[in-house]
């Protein structure tokens, strides 16, 4: 009934410090995600801080709330960084983790599985977004999409 976890990760000849940059800045999503329209997050990045994103596919736009559970810049763990935000309604948490590689920077976008989908979110999913599956593979093309757009910013 869920959707399974989704993930792909790129090497970028940048520096953790300035991936992350890139990475925490919410607001610059809108331009990197297919799918974003954009995120009014209330105050500074940082856990706990909560967010209202505006999607769309197509001609249906919807909205959908979050919350930061882990904020954590390379600089407080050796070029290591992370940063995940869980997402309702559909219940399932983004991330990018960020690590030092000999060439540059390791950089992974993740989206959990998809366990157990609401009522709503299942009805969505069929009615407005052409089903789970293909959504999700709307979803897959997006995060390389994204990757690729933080990696061509910061190498360009």
């Amino acid at each position: 009934m869920g959707q399974p976890a989704l993930e792909s990760s790129i090497e970028i000849d940048a520096t953790p410090d300035q991936v992350w940059a890139a990475v925490s800045d919410v607001s610059a999503m809108k331009r990197r995600s297919p799918e974003l329209v954009g995120t009014l997050m209330f105050g500074r990045p940082k856990v706990g801080r909560r967010g209202v994103n505006l999607n769309r596919r197509k001609g249906f736009v919807w909205p959908t709330t979050s919350r930061i559970t882990r904020w954590k810049p390379p600089a407080q763990d050796g070029g290591r960084g992370a940063f995940t935000f869980h997402v309702w309604p559909t219940n399932v948490d983004w991330s990018y983790e960020i690590e030092p590689t000999a060439a540059g920077t390791r950089l992974v976008e993740r989206r959990t599985a998809l366990v157990d989908p609401s009522l709503s979110v299942r009805l969505t999913a069929r009615l407005a977004l052409g089903g789970a599956e293909s959504h999700d593979a709307e979803l897959r093309d997006g995060i390389d999409r994204t990757l690729a757009s933080i990696k061509a910013e910061l190498e360009g």
